[in-house]
């Protein structure tokens, strides 16, 4: 079997919309909001994120800017690397069940040079590479076991935390595939079938921030990716995040970081 046909690695790969058939595992660096099974925990550290097909959560970055590492890989994966279902009985995995660790330093950097290993080896020509994957898997389900705390799954869902969810799930969906779909507070409050005004207000009393600036940040977050780590061309970047010109997306990438399009791509690949 193909590793890489059920396993992705490194960070800069395009999770897919589909969350039901996927496990991941996430090293998030940068600070960041999550909201796990309707419960929002903010982040002001590293953490690592252990979730599993049949659980509900969302992202937001709280920096602009997305750092760390994940791995995603399938039922079938885990199916063909442990056919005991031993592997598949671990809090971390269990159904409905989604766990975050809070590594200290010194387990930060165990699980930094795991999730190092594991991208290279995923990336090599080995007979074993498949095993050597699956079990840099168990080591970093070994290291959450240490220490990770299980999200609340019994609390009842909170209405608020329901829709700043949904939206914040919506956000993230819409760079895979490209290009955007949904732009404006408007359009994803269409999509949720509730008014735009109750949307932003919701949004902005979960999370401290309006629906608009949630969505800028989103598009700065995947526009930097796309600089850094993708060939495509700028006019098709700008026009992949919902930008109809050009010079909309220039003004848009100096207003929030100084740069424009071409000078960040030539600073981060110098």
């Amino acid at each position: 079997m193909n590793a890489k046909k059920y396993f992705y690695a490194d960070g800069r790969v395009t999770v897919p919309t589909s969350r039901n058939r996927w496990y991941k595992i996430w090293l998030i660096a940068n600070r960041c909001r999550l909201v796990v099974n309707d419960e929002a925990i903010v982040c002001e550290r590293p953490v690592v994120f252990f979730a599993n097909p049949f659980a509900s959560y969302a992202y937001d970055s709280l920096d602009g800017d997305r750092s760390g590492f994940w791995c995603v890989f399938t039922q079938d994966f885990l199916a063909a690397n442990d056919p005991s279902g031993r592997l598949r009985a671990y809090p971390e995995l269990a159904r409905g069940s989604s766990m975050l660790l809070f590594p200290e330093p010194k387990q930060l950097a165990v699980v930094s040079m795991l999730f190092s290993q594991l991208t290279a080896e995923v990336n090599a020509r080995f007979a074993f590479s498949n095993e050597m994957v699956f079990n840099y898997i168990q080591l970093l389900l070994f290291e959450g076991m240490k220490g990770a705390m299980p999200s609340a799954r019994t609390a009842p869902p909170d209405a608020k935390a329901r829709v700043t969810r949904e939206f914040l799930q919506l956000l993230q969906d819409q760079f895979s595939p490209r290009p955007m779909r949904l732009r404006r507070p408007l359009d994803f409050a269409r999509c949720l079938s509730i008014h735009v005004n109750h949307l932003n207000a919701t949004v902005r009393n979960t999370t401290g921030q309006t629906t608009s600036q949630h969505i800028a940040a989103a598009k700065l977050a995947e526009a930097k990716a796309l600089l850094r780590h993708s060939e495509m061309s700028i006019g098709d970047i700008g026009e992949s995040l919902g930008f109809d010109y050009p010079n909309h997306f220039n003004r848009f990438f100096k207003l929030n970081t100084g740069l424009t399009p071409l000078a960040y791509r030539t600073k981060a690949n110098l």
